[in-house]
């Protein structure tokens, strides 16, 4: 707080100690403070060397106390003054600012690093909304498709959970479970819910051919079928290995992904703006 209100002395200054101490350094007369970056006014741009202006912004910063990583800042900005459009500065400044807080902010969960639960292994395009995990049990091959979705794809989710509060309701991650015997063999298709320690079927579907995006008879609703066939069909999950434990590390991945999706649009969106 002290170093702020010395700062802002500083900048108050301008009209007199501080201006003379900046003709001494050869700082342009013309610059003023916006809050991270000292800016030429428009009349005076044109004719003014962007180079000479990014050194003297450093000076400037190190006039008013500042370190070294406020002065990189500080250069920075004057950098992406000189390359971008000037309707675009601000723009790209505050992509900056955001992308430098997210970045901070960052911290991905500790049980991400050991990878999935044995055997899975695990595809993560970057860009790509879904994550892909694979496996062998037997003779069969399991595929699972997971991907955060809004809550209002799943009639019998949004009855179970409608007394949830809205927060939650706006995201679920959506599983999706193939098991196949061989290629171009029929398939069972579970679509799932995950849930902290729980995997929630919705329904079961029997794909009779790979070909076929949609089976002729879907099946009931999972919740309208006999209690005991519903166990079973758990059971038949929980022996593939598709349980609480992995679904907690997929809810820990997919909030974990849709950090760093956001993160990368940010910098590709900063990278189309700077061209």
């Amino acid at each position: 707080m002290a170093m702020a209100m010395m700062r802002r002395r500083a900048v108050g200054a301008l009209g007199t100690g501080v201006r003379s101490c900046m003709q001494q350094r050869q700082v342009l007369v013309g610059t003023y403070y916006t809050g991270g970056a000292f800016v030429v006014p428009q009349q005076q741009q044109d004719n003014q060397n962007q180079k000479r202006f990014a050194v003297k912004s450093a000076e400037f910063a190190s006039l008013l106390g500042c370190g070294q990583q406020q002065q990189l800042r500080f250069l920075a900005s004057t950098e992406i003054a000189s390359n971008a459009s000037g309707k675009d500065r601000g723009f790209l400044r505050v992509l900056k600012a955001e992308i430098e807080h997210e970045d901070d902010a960052y911290d991905p969960p500790r049980t991400l690093a050991r990878g999935p639960p044995r055997p899975f292994t695990l595809t993560d395009t970057p860009g790509k909304p879904e994550v892909i995990l694979r496996r062998s049990y037997g003779e069969e091959d399991i595929t699972l498709k997971c991907v955060s979705q809004s809550s209002d794809f799943g009639d019998s989710y949004n009855h179970e959970y409608e007394d949830q509060d809205e927060e939650q309701e706006q995201k679920v991650v959506n599983l999706k479970v193939s098991v196949t015997k061989g290629a171009d063999q029929p398939a069972l298709v579970f679509s799932c819910f995950c849930q902290p320690d729980s995997i929630d079927i919705d329904r079961v579907y029997y794909v009779e051919s790979p070909d076929l995006k949609e089976t002729f008879y879907d099946g009931p609703e999972f919740s309208s079928l006999d209690e005991t066939l519903q166990k079973q069909f758990e059971k038949y999950l929980d022996a593939r290995g598709i349980n609480g434990e992995l679904s907690n590390y997929l809810l820990d991945l997919l909030e974990d992904k849709e950090q760093r999706e956001y993160i990368r649009w940010l910098k590709n969106i900063e990278s189309f703006v700077k061209k």
